[in-house]
């Protein structure tokens, strides 16, 4: 409505304002109003109630020019996450599977350029419980929990999570259904598949251990059949996926089919195919779902994980600022490109 000639609108109420009304400095308001960590819960509520009672809108004008002066200063230190391994002692270090790591090294750095640190904390360790856990955490004052990729699919984490803002990475979670961040598995592989295509192969074998199709809830296998559908029927050779897949199999199932172009997701097969003569890529080519590196001699797929971890601390550390806490009620689940790495294991263009 337009005033009145003659009257004035009334004032916007300002922080100051819920300050005075709070009994708390501005200060203290800011912090409450961005949903800070350094805050208690009760204490952030008490101020935000008080905001809403009194009207209160943040000025447009003022946050964009906040945004602006954040962008061209250094990030202050915010608050520290945990990063949440499950992998127990005996089991092989998350550090040895260079996906994961590079997951770590993404959200790291991510988080540093956000003001966060990020601490490793394992649920695993012998003589840690999820209670003890709790209290390390909560006592470290870590309003977030970046859920690493468990060491095995299916793993439902016993663990109570009402006082944390949570994101995981990958599909190994099976319980709870937490805000998720991962590759595009889909599109990956459907990537992979048309490039071979187009560099004219035409017999395309797909291996996979069963355990690593498990991991991804077989998203990889699913886009393979599917693509396979447009193939003509002498094309299709039988998926070999097999729990504890070995040389001899895996020789086997090759020499039955003769599949001009191998799709796999890890690089063992490779010494198979060497110490029995076949020479990649004259004989076959070798293509890989996820290259170890963005240099990898195998030609393949980057996933971009470093991406997915930066991706992730993003996520979380949104939820942090809006204080989600908790399992949500209706889980994200956001998805990041992987692209096409050429390598030297398929004919060149």
């Amino acid at each position: 409505m337009t005033p009145s000639p003659g009257t004035t609108s009334p004032a916007r109420p300002s922080q100051r304002d819920i300050a005075r009304a709070a009994g708390v400095t501005q200060a203290t308001v800011s912090l409450a109003l961005s949903n800070h960590p350094r805050l208690s819960t009760e204490i952030r509520e008490r101020i935000k109630t008080i905001a809403q009672q009194l009207g209160y809108q943040p000025d447009p004008y003022l946050a964009g020019l906040s945004a602006y002066r954040k962008q061209r200063r250094p990030t202050a230190y915010q608050a520290t996450l945990a990063w949440l391994t499950n992998f127990p002692d005996e089991d092989r270090d998350w550090r040895s599977i260079s996906t994961f790591l590079h997951y770590y090294e993404g959200a790291t750095q991510r988080a540093a350029e956000l003001g966060y640190q990020i601490e490793e904390h394992n649920l695993a360790q012998n003589g840690m419980t999820p209670s003890r856990m709790e209290r390390i955490l909560t006592t470290r004052n870590i309003p977030g929990l970046l859920v690493a990729p468990q060491p095995h699919p299916g793993i439902t984490l016993d663990f109570p999570l009402a006082r944390f803002s949570c994101v995981t990475i990958g599909y190994t979670l099976a319980a709870p259904r937490l805000h998720m961040v991962t590759n595009h598995a889909y599109r990956s592989a459907d990537l992979l598949l048309t490039r071979l295509l187009e560099r004219g192969y035409q017999r395309l074998g797909f291996v996979m251990e069963a355990e690593d199709e498990l991991r991804i809830k077989r998203i990889f296998s699913s886009a393979f059949l599917r693509f396979q559908q447009d193939l003509p029927l002498p094309h299709r050779i039988p998926l070999l996926e097999k729990q504890n897949l070995n040389r001899d199999d895996f020789l086997h199932w090759y020499r039955l089919h003769k599949p001009d172009a191998i799709v796999t997701l890890w690089d063992l097969v490779y010494p198979w195919l060497h110490d029995a003569g076949i020479r990649i890529p004259e004989d076959t080519a070798l293509a890989l779902l996820s290259v170890r590196e963005p240099t990898d001699t195998f030609s393949g797929i980057w996933g971009n994980p470093c991406l997915v971890g930066a991706r992730a601390v993003e996520h979380l550390i949104d939820l942090v600022h809006r204080g989600e806490r908790g399992i949500p009620e209706s889980p994200s689940c956001l998805l990041v490109e992987g692209s096409w790495h050429e390598g030297k294991t398929i004919h060149p263009q």
